[in-house]
Order: structure tokens, then C-alpha cells, then sequence
């Protein structure tokens, strides 16, 4: 009786669990964009504090990146305004493709020299991984767990 009663439950379990596929398809997206609209924040948070002590000098002298100041200015805007959208599932995808190219060329300026996955900086496999997920988000919109879904009732 216990083993009947043991395989009907799993069988139950499981039929909850994988009938479940549109809600954690979009737990999944809400996940995602809590953890890269989070991260992008932080970093344009972060740029603004050391924009004259620290950024600006090393967009200018070390990777010579032209129109520095604007460059960083537009940089600083996608990180916050995107990471913000980005996390509450407004035009997520408009944000996904600035995102994805300012990763692209700090992949190739910055983290390229630091070769694949080496301690302690950080390589280009970080820079993959955030292009991944910005890729994912574009592919798939925000999902059902977003503003863009209320207002304009997507998805």
C-alpha cells in the first residue's frame, strides 16, 4: 500500500511539476532579469562614484577610446536606465541591444588581454555570459512577470 501510495504521489509531483512549463519559463526570465538589470546597475552606480578618480582617466589614457567623456556618459546611461527597465520588464528588449554591444566592446578593450576564466581578473568568459543572457532576454521579451506585460499586455 505505501509503494501504491508512494508512485501516485510522485506521479501527481510530477505532473504538477512538468505541466508547470509557462510559469517557471517565466520565473526563469524574471530570474534573469533581476540578476543582469541588478548587475548593470551596480556597475553604472559604481561609475558615476569613481567617474573623474577612475574611469574617465582610463577610458581616455589606457584604452583610448574616442570622445571619452560622452562614450562613458552613454555607458553610465544604458547601465542604470537599462538596468532599471531591465529589472522591471519595461522595453527590455530596446535595452538588451545597447547592453549587449557595450559588453561586446569590453570584451574586446578590456577583458580579452586576461584570456578565458583567470584568476584573479576576471577574462572574457564573464563578458560571454552576460551577452548570453541579454541575447536570451531579447530572444524572449521580459515574460509575464514584467511592466511591459501589464501595460501592453505582451506575451
Amino acid at each position: 500500500m505505501r509503494f501504491l501510495k508512494f508512485i501516485i504521489e510522485g506521479v501527481v509531483l510530477n505532473n504538477f511539476l512538468f505541466n508547470q512549463k509557462a510559469l517557471f519559463e517565466n520565473l526563469s526570465l524574471l530570474l534573469l532579469r533581476l540578476f543582469i538589470g541588478g548587475t548593470f546597475l551596480g556597475y553604472g552606480i559604481s561609475k558615476i562614484q569613481k567617474f573623474e578618480s577612475f574611469y574617465l582617466p582610463w577610458f581616455t589614457d589606457k584604452l583610448g577610446i574616442p570622445f571619452p567623456e560622452l562614450s562613458l556618459s552613454l555607458v553610465i546611461f544604458f547601465q542604470i536606465v537599462g538596468g532599471v527597465a531591465i529589472i522591471l520588464g519595461l522595453f527590455t528588449r530596446v535595452f538588451a541591444i545597447p547592453l549587449f554591444l557595450i559588453m561586446l566592446v569590453a570584451m574586446l578593450t578590456v577583458n580579452i588581454h586576461n584570456g578565458f576564466n583567470t584568476a584573479p581578473n576576471f577574462g572574457y568568459e564573464i563578458n560571454l555570459a552576460y551577452m548570453s543572457i541579454l541575447f536570451i532576454l531579447f530572444s524572449y521579451n521580459s515574460g509575464k512577470f514584467s511592466l511591459e506585460n501589464i501595460l501592453f499586455k505582451r506575451d
